[in-house]
């Protein structure tokens, strides 16, 4: 077993870091362009150094033990954090090398308030590839060959795609500051002098954020729907009234003070929005580099960004979650 300071073997890591991604010795393989056998060595070096089996091997593919999991947990921020240093160190020169093009496929609420607010800093480290985004709320195995990359709540299963997490989606209240000047809110009974938004899909939502929130059958002033998330967020605002909000789709809200979380828990869950990628297309240069810089964005909150915890701390007696209905219209 190693030394305490001692560093493991960094292509045992990426070995075992590729092979947790995709569930599999040769899906890994692929990755690495490596053989199947070559990640199964490298996998068991790493396993004889730690002191401890990562993988339970199966019929189909592999599944990561308990300490597998913790190990990836770990691994996978360290090797983008590596890969973006070095990616510095080697200067503007090696991106503008990398050329092509990235159709980017995302849900509507995605595009409008997370990913285009993000996108000119990888213009700016690879000009030379040029990203096209198109946004439906469809399942990706219906769009078939007509996108490189895309972003949807959920994992998707399908031919030919792989799926890894992006980021959690955790949701509060959240609504304009001005809102709460004649009706302020300090416990989730006071949402009752409010008119709650909610999207097409997500009615169910309040009902269950209510519950966790130990307020059961609360009837506010009013209802208001909208077709899409984004109409939602943007209702909130413009102070039409209060909605779930998911973090990350409000975070330049919050920066700016658009928005505010007038309650710091509960927090409900929904699905992690997922990187969903066409299996042909991973090997391409300009889609690696796309890959690599959404997924340390992902880690990487807008700058002055304030959690909701610290706006309000006396909010909320501690953080509860509950998973909400899905949503699949955004």
């Amino acid at each position: 077993m190693a030394g305490d300071h001692e560093l493991p073997p960094l292509n045992a890591i990426r070995a075992f870091e590729a092979a947790a991604r995709r569930g599999s010795f040769v899906g890994a393989a692929k990755d690495l362009h490596v053989t199947h056998w070559a990640i199964g060595k490298q996998i068991r070096l790493l396993e004889d150094w730690l002191g401890v089996p990562l993988f339970e091997r199966r019929t189909r593919g592999v599944a990561l033990t308990d300490q597998g999991a913790d190990l990836l947990t770990d691994v996978s921020p360290a090797l983008l954090r590596l890969t973006s240093a070095t990616g510095r160190l080697r200067g503007p020169q090696s991106a503008r090398r990398v050329s092509g093009v990235v159709r980017v496929n995302v849900l509507p609420s995605i595009a409008l308030r997370w990913l285009l607010s993000r996108l000119s800093k990888f213009q700016e480290s690879f000009s030379n590839v040029e990203v096209k985004i198109s946004t439906t709320s469809r399942k990706l195995r219906y769009v078939g060959t007509a996108f490189d990359i895309g972003i949807r709540s959920g994992v998707e299963h399908g031919p030919g795609i792989q799926c890894e997490t992006l980021m959690p989606d955790r949701r509060l209240p959240v609504c304009a500051p001005r809102i709460l000047r004649d009706r302020p809110v300090e416990t989730a009974h006071d949402l009752r002098r409010h008119t709650l938004l909610h999207s097409t899909t997500t009615r169910s939502a309040w009902a269950q954020w209510f519950s966790a929130a130990g307020a059961p059958g609360l009837v506010p002033v009013r209802h208001l729907e909208l077709d899409h998330t984004y109409l939602q967020l943007q209702a909130a605002v413009d102070g039409l009234g209060i909605a779930l909000g998911s973090l990350p789709l409000i975070e330049a809200d919050i920066a700016a003070g658009r928005l505010v979380c007038p309650l710091a828990a509960p927090e409900l869950r929904d699905d992690d929005y997922q990187l969903v990628i066409r299996d042909d297309r991973l090997r391409d240069p300009a889609i690696k580099a796309f890959r690599s810089w959404i997924l340390a964005a992902a880690k990487e909150p807008l700058t002055g960004i304030e959690t909701p915890a610290r706006r309000n701390p006396s909010a909320g007696s501690g953080r509860k979650r509950t998973r909400s209905a899905p949503e699949r219209s955004r």
